[in-house]
């Protein structure tokens, strides 16, 4: 049985992680050599940027020296920013078990689900790109090193 807890999808996962790799560069970087920093299909990783630069988050160049880049500063980026264009804005009614008229009239959680969904956007609001760089977050040991950090 698989451990539980709050859980954000893969394309997020890719997002923020990517979104984070750029800020950290500070330059433009093409989607295959992201997608192998962070150990994901070059297709799987295209679509997630496709999304982020529809959302304005970053800059799309095609060519041999192509690749994305931040299209705003880092300290101008929130995580939530990065994970609502690829998740979509977060529902306050939330079903752990997806369903559309609790069986029990009330939510058997009572208003828990919506404080950890709450204090999540808190979390995700009150942080920037430029913050998760300064962070430990990022291993440095792992080949991923700053560039010109925005």
């Amino acid at each position: 049985m698989k451990g539980g807890g709050v859980q954000i999808s893969q394309a997020a996962s890719i997002a923020l992680h990517g979104m984070g790799i750029l800020a950290l560069q500070g330059r433009r970087i093409s989607v295959r050599e992201l997608s192998e920093m962070i150990s994901v299909s070059e297709p799987h990783a295209a679509k997630v940027f496709q999304r982020l630069t529809r959302a304005g988050l970053v800059n799309s160049l095609r060519g041999p020296s192509g690749g994305v880049e931040l299209a705003v500063p880092a300290s101008k980026i929130t995580l939530y920013e990065v994970y609502e264009a690829i998740e979509g804005k977060p529902s306050s009614d939330y079903c752990l078990i997806n369903k559309q008229h609790c069986p029990f009239g009330s939510c058997i959680f009572g208003g828990m689900l919506t404080r950890i969904n709450e204090e999540f956007i808190k979390y995700l609001s009150s942080r920037t790109l430029a913050d998760l760089v300064r962070s430990d977050l990022f291993d440095e040991t792992k080949g991923i090193t700053t560039s010109n950090k925005n």
